[in-house]
């Protein structure tokens, strides 16, 4: 609290920053909740989350994975519909190999390419809605990504009723083959059928059931379309997504486009992750908010870039962007480094200043080197927080995405936890530093991160950079102020104090949001990283506690203990396992048809018994035992798993495999043809190479060319070069390989099928399978040797 004898004004000022920084923390929470969804009933010109779940419970009514039954029946219905809203329509199956990186991918792919032109004609632009249609082969992909679909259906249907045609030509993109990797956008974006100088993506997303809508990714040159963002009524977007997407082992269609030159927003809703690729991603439990959200956002954004003249975007600039209560605030690139060495001058400015006044003498540099204490607190809460909860529940340890069904229980426990953490500090530390010598110190690392994200990180400098200027010509402004002789003066105390605090109303807007995103994006089992910046801005508010009691700051430290002990308890208690939320395991069956030996394989770190009396319950490395098991296409199915080896005989049917060989060129290539003819229900084909003594030039499969070389160079053994064929012809499979080397050729081709074999059972009342990899029969391994 003010000091005793200060004036009234003073106190009111104090007291006037205490309620606005609670104001402020009320408001960035709730900008973020979606807005309450419209039903079907509502004017033709707006998003209507009712609408649009109509044609969701159509597209996701079942399964829709590559090549399947479900995906041709949703086919279907997409084209119908676009035909109705007036759009001309193309969709034709055609051939893809994915081989930058890791086992090849090939597959069939038929997108569907829809076009409303636009009425500029040749001078019009193009506005690309896109979303897959595709989904896991686990569950009706609702979420992922069904009602996605039905969003562009509900803004397409908006958009024409805007009058019926938009300035720039609006297409919309259902890509099929995202699943396995990306597939559908890979071919569409090699086309080449769009110019990437006069085009706009809007791609959406989900990795969950509920949440905000995010624009969580943009493209390269967005200052030209990041102004289409600002018309959505409750825009969240944040330039920090864009740097962390980057070093995440994610991707969406939009990735495609951004590596040949487009630009565009990625948006998505993230949270309620438990249900992702599970079954349980169904229309029953998507949120409707969130949909109303994503499609609100998205047509706002398509409203304005279908009316703008798209071809000013080859000229557009690198923008950092974020939203402070619903309000978009966007600058260049340029700017980020220029405004990080203003605080840094600024910053070294008012700490002479300030030790020249007295304020900043040894208490600095303590607060400085010991801050460093308050993030590892909350590091440590984050990190043994989600142990100790494991030890409570051991099948959180096995949640696909590491979030539990009701987290937020744990969430403010956490978070509560590094509160009170961070204050014990600042109680310990005030016995020999002033608060504000602390406030001082802290922004000493403020500067120091936002000169260091501006080189590294330019997205995310706006995070620390604004903090600490503000501090800084806050705390300049009142020395001022004070006069030379006011060291004693009560209300110069409380100005030094208001103004040591005032950063703490511009990190609460930045960071606070943030936080609460970044929680769901990485789960309880990440939630290290929401943490530390809970800490940060724990330290940068603790000047507020100046304002108040002494006695508050050690008494908030030990009711935020003890209030983070009794949500870790109830959440315990409420966030359990049962029918409505089941437990997440991981099974597959893989049959080795050269030995004749069976392995039941499991990913669970705490299998549940089901599981264990199939996988038992030592874990050996799988490499060993199957050594082209493909773990980047089979789910959490990682290198160290449960095996148990079933006893030899007979086990799943293999498929057919005849291979040809064909004389060597002058070169020293020749042809090896394989033919393949599987089992029925095969998902899809492997086919992997020993380099050892050979070289893969090419392979030619499905109409698509693999190139060859090493594309696996990480994997074990002398398995270096494979690919994966996703779309497996029911009469057989072609394939042909342009190989050197003299002697033997060693191949590998395994099938694989959705489903384990009977003997397993069925999957108990109260689990689910915790990733699309599982439930899974690599039905055959057949070990080939070629001789040349």
């Amino acid at each position: 609290m003010p000091r005793a004898g200060a004036s009234p004004k003073a106190r009111l000022v104090g007291l006037a920053v205490l309620v606005l920084f609670l104001v402020l923390a009320g408001t960035s929470v709730l900008t973020l909740q979606p807005p309450a969804p419209r039903p079907a009933d509502a004017p033709a010109g707006e998003f209507s989350a009712g609408r649009a779940l109509t044609d969701a419970e159509i597209i996701g009514k079942e399964p829709r994975p590559l090549g399947s039954r479900g995906a041709a029946a949703a086919r279907d219905y997409l084209i119908q519909r676009l035909t109705t809203l007036g759009a001309s329509v193309e969709s034709r199956p055609q051939p893809v190999s994915q081989d930058a990186e890791g086992t090849a991918l090939v597959a069939q792919v038929t997108n569907i390419h829809a076009r409303f032109p636009g009425a500029a004609g040749p001078k019009a632009g193009h506005v690309v809605l896109m979303a897959h249609y595709d989904s896991v082969p686990a569950g009706p992909g609702a979420s992922d990504n069904g009602v996605n679909v039905a969003a562009i259906l509900e803004i397409v249907r908006a958009l024409r009723a805007d009058g019926g045609t938009t300035r720039n030509t609006i297409d919309v993109l259902f890509t099929d083959g995202e699943e396995p990797g990306l597939l559908g956008a890979h071919a569409f974006a090699a086309a080449g059928s769009l110019d990437p100088e006069n085009t706009v993506v809007l791609n959406l997303e989900a990795r969950g059931v509920s949440g905000p809508s995010v624009m969580f990714e943009s493209g390269p040159r967005n200052s030209g379309v990041l102004s289409a963002l600002s018309e959505a009524d409750r825009p969240v977007a944040t330039s920090l997504a864009d740097e962390v997407y980057i070093y995440l082992p994610n991707d969406t269609d939009f990735s495609e486009f951004k590596k040949k030159g487009f630009t565009g927003l990625n948006f998505a809703f993230v949270d309620g992750s438990a249900l992702y690729h599970t079954p349980g991603d169904s229309v029953a439990n998507i949120s409707p908010d969130s949909l109303q959200h994503q499609g609100d956002s998205v047509l706002a954004a398509a409203r304005e870039l279908g009316g703008q003249n798209l071809t000013t975007l080859a000229a557009g600039s690198a923008d950092t962007y974020f939203t402070v209560n619903a309000f978009l605030v966007r600058y260049p690139h340029a700017l980020v480094l220029p405004l990080s060495l203003l605080t840094v001058a600024g910053y070294a400015f008012t700490v002479w200043y300030a030790g020249r006044r007295g304020i900043a003498r040894g208490g600095v540099g303590r607060s400085a080197l010991t801050f460093p204490l308050a993030l590892t607190a909350a590091a440590v809460v984050g990190y043994g927080g989600w142990q100790v909860l494991c030890l409570f529940e051991p099948g959180y340890g096995d949640l696909s995405m590491g979030d539990s069904y009701r987290p937020g229980w744990f969430r403010a426990a956490f978070l509560t936890l590094t509160a009170a953490a961070v204050i014990g500090w600042y109680v310990l530390l005030r016995r020999k530093v002033s608060v504000h010598q602390l406030a001082i110190g802290v922004w000493g690392w403020l500067t120091g991160l936002g000169l260091l994200t501006a080189v590294l990180a330019p997205g995310a400098s706006y995070l620390f950079v604004w903090p600490a200027l503000l501090g800084c010509a806050a705390l300049l402004t009142a020395l001022r102020r004070t006069g030379d002789n006011a060291a004693d003066d009560a209300d110069a105390g409380v100005w030094r104090t208001v103004a040591v605090a005032a950063p703490a109303l511009v990190a609460l807007p930045l960071l606070l949001p943030v936080i609460v995103l970044v929680f769901p994006t990485l789960g309880l089992s990440l939630a290290v990283a929401p943490l530390v910046l809970m800490a940060l801005l724990v330290t940068v508010s603790l000047p507020l506690l100046a304002l108040l009691p002494r006695r508050t700051a050690p008494v908030s430290a030990w009711l935020a203990l003890a209030a983070g002990v009794a949500l870790v308890l109830t959440g315990v208690r409420i966030d359990t396992f049962d029918p409505s939320h089941p437990r997440h395991t991981t099974l597959a069956y893989a049959w080795d048809a050269d030995r004749g030996t069976g392995h039941w394989l499991s990913a669970d770190t705490a299998p549940p018994q089901w599981t264990s009396a199939l996988a038992g319950s030592e874990r050996a490395d799988l490499r060993a035992a199957f050594p082209t098991f493909p773990t980047t296409l089979a789910g959490g199915l990682a290198t160290q798993s449960r095996i148990a080896t079933a006893a030899s005989g007979s086990g799943p049917a293999a498929p057919s495999v005849r291979v040809s060989s064909g004389r060597a060129d002058a070169e020293g290539t020749r042809a090896v043809r394989l033919r393949i003819e599987p089992q029925p229900d095969t998902s899809y084909v492997s086919v992997f190479a020993d380099t050892t003594s050979h070289a893969v030039r090419d392979a030619a499969v499905l109409g698509a060319t693999v190139r060859g070389g090493v594309n696996r160079p990480t994997s074990a053994g002398p398995w270096k070069w494979g690919f994966a064929v996703w779309t497996v012809p029911t009469d057989g499979l072609d394939i042909e390989l342009r190989v050197t080397g003299k002697g033997e050729i060693p191949l590998r081709v395994t099938a694989y099928t959705r489903g384990l074999p009977k003997g397993a059972g069925d999957l108990p009342a109260g689990l689910t399978w915790g990733t699309w990899g599982a439930n899974l029969t690599d039905v055959t391994a057949v070990g080939l040797t070629v001789r040349g």
